[in-house]
């Protein structure tokens, strides 16, 4: 490996680590799945910090899930501490500078300010008020559910 290719690792970890959580939760977090992929490629240390922040995540998934991490990996990988095996040989110094790219064009938030939405497409005639309530529901997490009242009155008016 190169000092360029472990560089360009950091360099992406470091911007992983820049990257908000995620606001709907999975079994596994985007950001935390990369940056430990690009560690393992990088051959670098997992930084503290991400590891802190992946222990809270867990323990607030474990209350909601109630799955033992711990037994899954032991039913997955036959020694405790393995971890995933990154194919290193399919990496380059090229591939991890678009990489690098990629993810900088999604942080600077490129695409969305280059191909911005028209307000006919957010607020259609037909049902105003449905990408309002779809983002009011992706921002709570998917956690809080609407109330009883909006629900009888979205049944029965046929009305968002």
């Amino acid at each position: 490996m190169t000092s360029t290719f472990t560089n360009t690792a950091k360099k992406i970890v470091s911007l992983l680590e820049k990257y908000p959580a995620d606001k709907v939760k999975h079994y596994a977090s985007f950001k935390f799945s990369q940056i430990e992929r690009f560690c393992n490629i990088g051959s670098i240390p997992i930084p503290k910090k991400v590891l802190e922040e992946q222990a809270i995540e867990q323990k607030k998934q474990q209350k909601l899930i109630k799955i033992d991490v711990k037994k899954l990996k032991r039913m997955i990988f036959t020694d405790e501490n393995a971890a995933p095996n990154y194919k290193k040989e399919l990496f380059d110094a090229d591939i991890l500078n678009q990489q690098y790219k990629s993810l900088k064009n999604i942080a600077d938030n490129k695409w969305a300010d280059h191909y911005k939405v028209d307000k006919k497409l957010l607020e259609p005639k037909g049902n105003p008020n449905y990408y309002v309530r779809l983002m009011k529901d992706v921002n709570r997490g998917g956690q809080e559910r609407e109330s009883i009242f909006d629900a009888f009155r979205t049944i029965i008016t046929g009305k968002y």
